[in-house]
């Protein structure tokens, strides 16, 4: 079965909509939804009797069958019963007003006659909203004041009687039909009331005759209580004569009660005194003996004063302990059958403890597996270490090597730049040796300016392939 609130809130939905087929099978398949209220405090009778379009007399025969208590309770602003709601519903402006059925009004009133008699919140009786209505029938008019014809001499809070709702009513033939109905309904009410005279006579016979049977059967109790009486006076004399002779044996028995206690007391005085004297003397020791070792003793002295506190207690406290070694019986037999319980509980633990030692078993083997192979990894992960500090150091002896390198380069730069400056220097000089060469030849003439001139070109060359070369180095 569904949710409870949420099949509620469905069917409340489906009277509102006036879907009748769904909020019959609903009812169908759980009749207690018909008990429930709606977050309005309205049941399903009352909200089925206020929709605009009339609900069919299938869904109310079974909303009525479901929860019948329901024609006799009142609900919305108005505190109105199923019937007042029924017919005080007017059209709407979307669905085409229609009147109260004949048969659902007769179903209510069958079921609850005196919701004829039950007024309302403006204290409105169903007939004052049967003559307000439009297309009310005769019959409907005629149950309802058949059922209670006084009606039509009530007022309600606005100080009118249900002829002057008729008088007022927009529907010429529903005006008519209700002056009609209200005409018989005083011939009801004087009927009703020689009715009820003759009910009433009848009813004095009755409770005449009903009154003559109880005065003979209370006579006839009287005499059977007059001889129960008698029968107990009788068993009274006898026990009040067994009584007496019990008197009597208890008096005898109180008299030897009395010499006895006084034997007793006479005893316990002679012991008392004889432990009086014995104590006496045993105090005196007790003294001489106890004068040295008192002060070291005080402490033992506390000790024992709490201990004899707690012996008178724990003897008022042994009468409760008895009771509760009783209760602990009891708990030790019930805790006997859960123990037998816990057994079996047991075995069944002790069967799942062996395969879970299995299952630990071989996780065992498996963590010996995989600790060995961690072991290899963390051999290889030594020898990689190792070969990483080896490069490590090999590289630190290539970072020395090339720092050297730096140096022997650096000097041998520094060579280079005087040597650039030398060969510059000597290609200077030869420079100059030239033009001063190229100056005496133009000065010689004759042959030896024709011999003179090819050693000059060839000087001219070889400074320049020198020259380019010093550059090459350079570079």
């Amino acid at each position: 079965m569904s949710d409870t609130p949420l099949a509620t809130s469905q069917l409340f939905k489906a009277i509102h909509a006036c879907n009748w087929q769904a909020v019959i099978q609903r009812i169908q398949a759980d009749p207690s939804l018909a008990k429930i209220e709606s977050s309005d405090g309205i049941l399903p009778l009352h909200a089925a009797c206020n929709a605009p379009l009339r609900a069919p007399l299938k869904l109310i025969k079974m909303l009525l069958a479901a929860h019948p208590k329901a024609a006799q309770i009142k609900c919305g602003k108005e505190d109105r019963l199923p019937i007042h709601i029924l017919l005080a519903t007017t059209e709407t402006p979307y669905i085409p007003y229609t009147p109260p059925s004949e048969d659902i009004v007769s179903a209510l009133v069958e079921l609850y006659p005196g919701g004829a008699r039950v007024p309302d919140g403006n204290n409105q009786l169903p007939i004052h909203l049967a003559c307000n209505i439009v297309g009310v029938s005769e019959k409907v008019l005629t149950f309802i004041l058949s059922t209670y014809p006084e009606g039509a001499y009530v007022r309600d809070f606005h100080g009118k009687y249900p002829l002057d709702y008729a008088t007022t009513n927009v529907d010429l033939p529903t005006r008519k039909l209700a002056l009609a109905a209200l005409d018989r309904g005083t011939l009801y009410a004087s009927i009703s009331k020689m009715t009820s005279l003759r009910l009433s006579k009848e009813n004095e016979s009755k409770t005449r005759s009903m009154e003559e049977d109880y005065e003979k059967k209370l006579n006839k109790m009287e005499s059977h209580a007059k001889e129960e009486r008698e029968k107990l006076l009788a068993k009274l004399d006898n026990t009040t004569k067994q009584l007496k002779e019990e008197k009597e044996k208890n008096q005898t028995l109180c008299e030897e009660k009395e010499k006895l206690v006084i034997e007793k007391d006479q005893a316990v005085a002679r012991a008392i005194q004889f432990e009086r004297v014995r104590y006496g003397k045993l105090e005196e020791q007790l003294r001489s003996d106890l004068a040295d070792v008192q002060l070291k003793n005080m402490d033992l002295l506390d000790q024992l004063e709490s201990t004899q506190g707690d012996l008178d207690t724990s003897k008022e406290t042994e009468a409760k302990r008895v009771g509760e070694i009783d209760v602990l019986t009891q708990t030790l037999s019930e805790t006997n059958d859960k123990l037998d319980g816990t057994k079996n509980k047991l075995d069944m633990t002790e069967e799942q403890l062996k395969m879970v030692q299995g299952e630990l078993a071989t996780a065992c083997n498996v963590i010996k597996q995989k600790s060995g192979r961690i072991a290899q990894l963390e051999q290889s992960l030594d020898d990689t270490k190792s070969s990483v500090l080896h490069l490590i150091q090999e590289h630190e002896c290539a970072q020395a090597n090339m720092e050297k390198q730096k140096e022997y380069l650096g000097i041998f730069i520094s060579q280079q730049i005087n040597a650039e400056k030398e060969a510059k220097s000597s290609l200077l000089k030869m420079s100059l040796l030239v033009d001063a060469i190229d100056v005496s030849q133009r000065i010689m003439g004759g042959k030896l300016e024709e011999a003179v001139d090819v050693p000059s070109t060839h000087l001219k060359e070889v400074l320049e392939e020198k020259k380019s070369e010093v550059a090459e180095e350079s570079q």
